[in-house]
C-alpha cells in the first residue's frame, strides 16, 4: 500500500510524505523512515512548503486554461497538483493558521490586485486571469477545512464575498474561466450558506450567454439539496 501511495513523483507526493512524517508514530514511523530514507534529510516546515507551492503556481509553465468537457475552462494538471498539495498541508495546519496566513495574507491580496488593475489603477501590476482562477479554486478548497472544523460563520463571509464578486461578472466583462472558477468555489463553500449561494449562482446563470458546463449544473443541484435540508 505504501508503495502505491508514494510511487508517484511530484509535489503532491512530497506533501503527503511531509504530513505522514509529522503524524506517524511508533513502529509505523520507524518503518516509513527506513522505507523512504527519511533519516537522510531533515523534514520541511509545512508552512514554508505551502509558500513555495503558491509560488510554483505563479511560475507554472502551463499558464493557460485547459478545455474540459465537464468543467469548461479548467486549470492544468500541474496547477491542480499544487492546489491539492496545499489543501493537504493546510488540513494538517488547521483552519486558523490557514485563514490567517494563506487566505488573508496571500489569496485575498491577489484578488484585490486583479480587481484594482481591471478598474484602471495604473500603478497596480496586472495579475494573469489563470492565477485569479487558481486563487478562487484554492479559496474554495481551503474553505472546506473551515467547514469541517466548525467555523461556518467565517466561511459564510468568504462565500458572500465571492457571491458579490460573481454578481458583477457581466458588467465587468469578466473572463469566462474566472467566472467558472468563482462559481465552483461557491459550490465548494455552499454548506456555509446554501440558500444565498444558490441564489448567487442562479442570478449569474441568467446573465450569461455562454454554455453552462455540466459540473456547474451538478454543483447547483448538490447545494440545492442542502437548501432543502436547511428549510426542513
Amino acid at each position: 500500500v505504501w508503495d502505491d501511495i508514494f510511487s508517484f513523483q511530484g509535489v503532491l507526493n512530497k506533501a503527503m510524505q511531509l504530513v505522514v512524517r509529522k503524524r506517524a508514530r511508533g513502529e509505523v514511523l520507524n518503518c516509513l523512515r527506513a522505507y523512504l530514507s527519511w533519516e537522510k534529510s531533515l523534514p520541511l516546515d509545512p508552512g514554508i512548503m505551502v509558500s513555495s507551492l503558491l509560488l510554483a503556481i505563479q511560475l507554472c509553465p502551463k499558464m493557460e486554461f485547459q478545455l474540459s468537457e465537464r468543467y469548461g475552462e479548467d486549470l492544468s494538471d500541474s496547477i491542480w497538483e499544487c492546489i491539492l498539495a496545499i489543501d493537504l498541508l493546510c488540513c494538517h495546519l488547521k483552519w486558523s493558521w490557514t485563514h490567517d496566513n494563506i487566505i488573508s495574507k496571500e489569496l485575498w491580496p491577489v484578488m484585490d490586485q486583479w480587481v484594482k488593475h481591471r478598474k484602471g489603477h495604473e500603478t497596480v501590476p496586472p495579475v494573469p486571469d489563470i492565477i485569479v482562477a487558481s486563487t478562487l479554486r484554492l479559496i474554495g478548497r481551503l474553505g472546506q477545512i473551515g467547514l469541517k472544523e466548525g467555523f461556518s460563520s467565517a466561511v459564510k463571509n468568504i462565500s458572500s464575498i465571492i457571491g458579490r464578486f460573481i454578481q458583477h461578472a457581466k458588467e465587468e466583462d469578466m473572463p469566462w474561466g474566472v467566472q467558472l472558477a468563482a462559481v465552483y468555489a461557491l459550490c465548494d463553500l455552499g454548506p456555509s450558506n446554501p440558500l444565498e449561494v444558490v441564489e448567487a449562482i442562479q442570478a449569474w446563470r441568467t446573465t450569461t450567454s455562454n454554455s453552462i458546463p455540466s459540473a456547474v449544473t451538478s454543483g447547483i443541484s448538490e447545494v440545492s439539496c442542502l437548501c432543502t435540508v436547511e428549510l426542513h
